[in-house]
């Protein structure tokens, strides 16, 4: 597995990522206490904030492709905060779209790292984890199964592709080294938590603590997306190429 301490000597904090902790911050609070006016004041900074962030980072060089992703995020993020039950399915058609770009950069990345090194699969994690992304799968498709026929349709696009990345994104953390494929793994496993207790708390909303997981992996994974795009450019930029890097 990687080991992930050298990568974090290098962090340095800007401006952009700061506002972006400090409304998340400012967002799980108004969560925790129920708070629509703080929610509604700092949820719609958190997207932009950490994408402005990026587009520093690449020197405005943008990917069009990403940053399409992040503005369905985005909108996916509002119609939810102005009112989850009038735009639940729209809301959840935007933030499905992004996974499609997110499992095709994954991809992209893979084929890439294919040519460069063989991959091993004869590892005894590599099953485990498949075998319990595959329980889960089914496991929350079937606490689904009572919603309307295109909504579960939607839970089940949302469990395959999650599958999918979760899949390909363990094949490159242990098969290669390096901060992007980190950050991959970072992100997937935002998702996975965040949809995974998303399921739950609708499942039991009285409970907080699921609420809590669910949103604050939710947008932290905004910030793995954005980190992993990060380095995923400048190993482009700079003819930073190599497997270890």
């Amino acid at each position: 597995f990687i080991n992930i301490r050298p990568y974090f000597k290098l962090l340095v904090i800007t401006d952009n990522q700061i506002l972006y902790f400090i409304a998340f911050i400012l967002y799980v609070i108004a969560v925790l206490i129920d708070s629509d006016n703080l929610e509604l004041f700092s949820k719609p900074i958190i997207i932009p904030s950490i994408y402005y962030f990026y587009y520093i980072s690449v020197r405005g060089k943008i990917d069009y492709l990403f940053s399409l992703s992040v503005l369905s995020f985005f909108i996916g993020e509002i119609l939810h905060l102005i009112s989850r039950e009038e735009f639940n399915v729209s809301g959840l058609v935007f933030l499905l779209i992004p996974y499609f770009i997110v499992l095709y950069f994954i991809f992209q990345d893979l084929v890439y790292y294919l040519k460069k090194k063989k991959i091993k699969l004869n590892t005894f994690s590599f099953y485990i984890i498949v075998m319990l992304l595959v329980y889960l799968f089914f496991n929350v498709l079937m606490m689904m199964i009572e919603e309307n026929s295109f909504e579960f349709f939607i839970y089940s696009l949302y469990g395959i592709l999650l599958l999918l990345m979760g899949v390909l994104s363990f094949v490159m953390l242990i098969n290669y080294n390096n901060r992007t494929i980190l950050y991959t793994g970072f992100m997937v496993g935002c998702f996975l938590l965040s949809d995974l207790f998303f399921v739950f708390s609708k499942k039991i909303p009285d409970l907080l603590a699921l609420k809590m997981i669910n949103v604050t992996a939710q947008e932290l994974s905004f910030f793995c997306y954005i980190s992993y795009f990060v380095y995923r450019t400048k190993f482009k930029l700079y003819g930073k190429r190599d497997i270890q890097d």
